[in-house]
């Protein structure tokens, strides 16, 4: 690999990365939502904010699950998770969408066992002749 591919595309622009508090995945800031503490309670709020600050994955719903939450937010988890889950898009300018869900595919049929061809045989050739 070139030294040219592991450099960021804007070199002198510094990218803040979170931490989401139910994967813990490392992401860049814009791609989180935001929940914050004021008066000991935990809530999903508009705008900027300021104080005691944790960042969940907006584009990922599993990690909007109560027991996800539980270890950061500990009783107030499931409230936290209704409130993500019913404002569907969380107050946030660059949610991306969840990937969909690739279409069905179709059955295949089984094969007769009159049309398996040996693997012994010559193209076109049936069994017996």
């Amino acid at each position: 690999m070139n030294a040219a591919a592991l450099q960021p595309p804007h070199p002198g622009r510094h990218v803040p990365e979170r931490t989401c508090v139910a994967c813990r995945r490392k992401r860049p800031q814009h791609e989180f939502v935001r929940i914050t503490r004021e008066g000991g309670v935990w809530a999903l709020r508009a705008g900027k904010r300021s104080g005691r600050g944790a960042y969940v994955c907006a584009d990922s719903p599993a990690c909007w699950q109560d027991k996800r939450l539980r270890r950061a937010f500990g009783a107030q988890a499931g409230a936290l998770s209704a409130q993500l889950h019913t404002s569907g898009k969380p107050h946030h300018d660059k949610v991306l969408e969840p990937p969909a869900a690739p279409p069905p595919r179709p059955a295949r049929p089984s094969p007769e066992v009159s049309d398996v061809e040996s693997p012994n045989l010559y193209p076109g050739q049936r069994a017996g002749t």
